[in-house]
């Protein structure tokens, strides 16, 4: 007996290592004595030291400053948001084009004359009016009395008075084609901001895998060292083989979590790439980060962060000119069913003569004031036209008003999120610790043969599951502070990643 108990105890030495381990194997407690006091773990214990995974060894690597502006410069759909708001730019030149002048200068020649003729037209701003003139000088042959010439002017001024007339129906393309332009700035702005937290929450994903990956190693490391403890325990006789498969199992399942946490690292890598417009398997990685400890402040009153986004939301400014953009179509769709009705001033001056000059200045100059109307029997189209119209600016209105709710749902989501992250990393900090000191009380009870490896197998998984959700916050933490600044409107991109 003697003889087995010092092997017994020689191998667990070789196994736990340490003296006051072996003291602890070799004078094994009655059930009377009490048990000794659990330590608490430090920080510089050794099977509690974290130990980071960074990125691969010769890999470039990007902040999360640089990734942002990466993505901003590079992301394929952010590039399609930009090159829409540069066609929204050309369609408003060409709608601005239409109150240019226009001049149309011809030339024509035959056996029996030549003509050259100039056209030109100009739309007036505010009144819907316009201004067309037209000029030809005309040479024909010589006749009995010699070669003859003709110069013809014509300059007329068009002015709606009921329908037509006024800005909205003047300026109504060039407005549109302006909102449009003003929607894709919009548009594209709104997509910086998601890209930029989409980057965000794909580079902490990244951080958040690597230290899950740390995790599930030093578990592994762990659960094979109480694999080798249960076999030289069952060696000695100490323990059943039910302690052996259970430690078996147990460095089992920590080696999936290995290549579970590998697995889901390198899809975290790709898709961090795939929002930079890098191909998934360009080498590039987010740079190593450490998690803060602390969750910052508590967030502002949430009525001041209601009142922030009302006023800063870029949604809510776009559906409130939409609004806008409805009442103006009612407006004109309405002054559309009004007769046509001109008013018409024209200056005409004619004359011939043997040289242009003579032509022009013989000319007789006529002025005529006339009024042109027209009113088609058939408005089926005008009236449906308005009853769109009017069904067009009440469901904006709706939109409108659940745009402000959607806004708000979404304002205090991000703040009950917030805080439910702060809250829960204080707690989740308190479980690591508890996990922690069960495991280390579990581990040396099996230690001195107090009872089963059950409790420590039980213990390790409580601890990786405790250490995994306290990642998990921190790094959500990152994401929703971000997120929190964007559903408030105040997300600036520029300046919150510089």
């Amino acid at each position: 007996m003697r003889r087995v108990g010092g092997m017994a105890a020689a191998v667990l030495v070789a196994v736990f290592g340490g003296s006051s381990l072996a003291g602890a194997v070799q004078a094994t407690p009655s059930a009377a004595e009490p048990s000794p006091p659990v330590p608490r773990s430090e920080p510089g214990d050794p099977d509690d030291a974290e130990e980071p995974i960074g990125p691969s060894p010769g890999a470039p690597t990007l902040s999360l400053a640089a990734a942002v502006d990466a993505a901003l410069t590079a992301n394929f759909g952010l590039l399609a948001s930009a090159d829409g708001v540069q066609a929204s730019k050309f369609n408003e030149s060409s709608t601005l084009a239409d109150f240019y002048p226009k001049l149309t200068p011809r030339y024509q020649r035959s056996e029996d004359d030549s003509s050259f003729l100039l056209d030109a037209s100009q739309r007036l701003p505010w009144t819907g009016g316009s201004v067309t003139a037209s000029g030809a000088l005309r040479s024909s042959p010589s006749s009995q009395v010699g070669p003859t010439r003709a110069s013809d002017l014509s300059v007329v001024l068009t002015q709606p008075l009921l329908r037509g007339f006024g800005p909205n129906a003047t300026h109504f393309a060039l407005r549109n084609s302006r909102r449009a332009r003003q929607a894709q700035e919009r548009t594209y702005e709104l997509a910086r901001q998601r890209l930029a937290v989409q980057v965000t929450s794909a580079f902490y994903d990244v951080i958040q895998q690597r230290q899950l990956l740390s995790v599930a190693g030093q578990s592994l490391r762990r659960s094979e060292d109480l694999m080798r403890a249960s076999e030289a325990r069952l060696q000695v006789g100490l323990v059943s083989k039910l302690d052996v498969y259970r430690a078996e199992l147990q460095a089992s399942q920590a080696r999936e979590a290995m290549v579970r946490s590998q697995a889901n690292l390198e899809s975290a890598q790709e898709r961090f790439r795939s929002l930079l417009g890098l191909s998934p398997i360009d080498p590039v990685e987010p740079e190593a980060a450490e998690l803060p400890d602390e969750t910052g402040r508590d967030v502002e009153p949430l009525e001041v962060l209601l009142d922030r986004a009302f006023a800063s939301r870029l949604e809510l400014r776009e559906t409130h000119d939409q609004v806008e953009d409805a009442r103006r179509t009612a407006s004109l769709a309405r002054q559309n069913l009004l007769p046509q009705l001109d008013l018409n001033v024209g200056f005409t001056k004619a004359g011939f003569g043997p040289t242009f000059s003579d032509a022009f200045n013989a000319a007789d100059a006529r002025f005529n004031v006339f009024v042109t109307t027209s009113y088609p029997l058939e408005r089926s189209s005008e009236r449906a036209n308005q009853a769109l119209a009017r069904l067009e600016l009440d469901a904006r209105v709706r939109t409108l008003r659940q745009r402000r709710i959607d806004i708000e749902a979404e304002v205090r989501a991000a703040v009950r999120e917030l805080d439910r992250i702060r809250k829960s990393v204080d707690l989740q900090r308190k479980a690591v610790d508890i996990a922690r000191q069960q495991r280390r009380l579990a581990t040396l009870r099996y230690q001195r043969g107090l009872g089963s490896n059950f409790d420590v197998v039980d213990a390790e998984g409580s601890l990786v599951l405790a250490r995994s959700a306290l990642v998990g916050l921190l790094t959500s933490y990152q994401v929703a502070r971000v997120e929190l600044l964007r559903v408030t409107g105040v997300l600036d991109v520029a300046r919150e990643f510089s």
